[in-house]
């Protein structure tokens, strides 16, 4: 991490003498704390000072707006490259060497602009690659999602991979699928641990979904095998089983933790209808197909959707590669999308730190605007003994906190500065 302070202090005796000041202070032999070099701050346009003094606010705000603009563009494009690419650069320069020499961008932001406006010229340009940002990132992360999701249904377990991803061809070449308008093949997947007491008990799920009774043909054995209409008089419910056809079991396919089976059941049965004086009442349909999955559930066996479909299982391997490769497109775009606005933002950055420069120049010396500025690259983690020797340089130049307050101020500086760093990663 680069730590850099951009220093204004007044030019009172000449541009080059206020420089070696500057050098001598924090950049010279006697004090090796930081490499300097001259910033040029344009002549911007100066208005009010009660402009200033409301803008100084405003600047400082946008100035945390547009640095965690950058962060973010960072941060994406690190997590996207895992360290292995190239730093972020700002108009093919390391973002050190940018600031190092920084030149005021006039085609880009024309100096002779009202600050307000010029201010608001700087952070749009962030405002917009930010909202850009958030839309790439947000349908990256619908893709990854998608791409989750399509693994986890078409990988894993038999109790949880959609089946066409697990049974190939082979597999389903020795299912029987019973589909009639009664009878229904099912498919149940059972952990292992369960095995045994599925196997023993199998035909007595679901033992209260299916009504069994019939007319009482034993008392009334003469309209036997007559169309006699019985309706309401008939108790279906007074015998109960199962809709598992008994001896329909068979297994299809085991992995390590659980065991696929098919089985028949019932698809559905009808209550009988009957009549309310002259108007039928037809009877109610009940869905054993989805009662028998609940009744599974219950005992920890899952029954699977599954049509059947020679070439499933390369269909899903194909979807799957189908998204990984979107994924990866998408995160191949988006990282170069970030090396080209990354260079922008901090550009913008940059110069909105000359603006606050300028701005509490003006409010700190007064007018005319006549200062030297100079940016410190610090050396190692000489920072706060690059900010004693300026102080200490610099303590005639008082200001607000006074003299017998500067030791309580730890933050006030009797320059006016602005400290930043250029890491790719965290920043003050």
């Amino acid at each position: 991490m680069a730590e850099f302070h951009i220093v204004s202090v007044p030019t009172s005796d000449g541009a080059e003498a206020a420089f070696r000041n500057l050098m001598r202070a924090g950049a010279s032999s006697s004090n090796p704390f930081a490499e300097l070099t001259k910033i040029d701050i344009p002549d911007l346009l100066v208005g009010t000072l009660d402009s200033l003094m409301l803008l100084s606010d405003d600047l400082s705000k946008a100035d945390a707006a547009i640095d965690q603009v950058v962060k973010k563009v960072e941060r994406t494009y690190n997590d996207l490259s895992n360290g292995r690419a190239d730093k972020l650069s700002v108009a093919g320069v390391d973002t050190e060497q940018y600031v190092q020499q920084f030149m005021w961008d006039y085609a880009k932001y024309p100096h002779r602009r009202p600050l307000p406006s010029l201010t608001n010229l700087v952070t749009s340009s962030a405002s917009t690659v930010d909202e850009e940002l958030r839309t790439l990132t947000s349908a990256l992360a619908d893709k990854q999602s998608a791409l989750q999701e399509c693994k986890k249904s078409k990988g894993g377990t038999l109790l949880t991979a959609d089946l066409s991803s697990v049974l190939g061809d082979a597999d389903i070449s020795r299912i029987q699928v019973l589909e009639t308008e009664y009878l229904s093949t099912v498919f149940v997947a059972v952990p292992k641990a369960l095995r045994s007491s599925f196997e023993a008990s199998y035909e007595l799920i679901g033992g209260d979904l299916v009504g069994y009774g019939n007319p009482d043909w034993v008392g009334n054995d003469r309209d036997l095998g007559k169309g006699v209409e019985f309706g309401e008089d008939v108790d279906r419910d007074k015998v109960k089983g199962s809709p598992v056809v008994p001896g329909s079991l068979k297994v299809i396919k085991e992995d390590s933790e659980s065991v696929l089976y098919t089985l028949t059941i019932l698809l559905s049965q009808t209550t009988s209808g009957h009549y309310e004086g002259a108007t039928f009442k037809p009877g109610t349909v009940k869905d054993l197909k989805s009662l028998f999955s609940r009744a599974c559930r219950e005992k920890r066996y899952i029954v699977k959707e599954f049509v059947p479909t020679p070439g499933g299982l390369d269909l899903a391997r194909s979807e799957i590669a189908s998204l990984q490769a979107s994924v990866d497109h998408m995160q191949a775009a988006l990282q170069r999308w970030c090396t080209v606005h990354f260079g922008e933002c901090f550009a913008a950055w940059v110069h909105l730190k000359v603006i606050r420069v300028f701005v509490e120049s003006v409010l700190r010396y007064g007018l005319p605007v006549n200062v030297t500025s100079g940016v410190f690259r610090v050396k190692g983690e000489q920072g706060g003994k690059l900010v004693a020797s300026l102080k200490e340089a610099y303590k005639h130049l008082g200001g607000a906190a006074g003299e017998g307050e500067e030791e309580e101020e730890e933050d006030w500086r009797p320059y006016v500065t602005q400290k930043f760093a250029t890491a790719q990663g965290e920043r003050e």
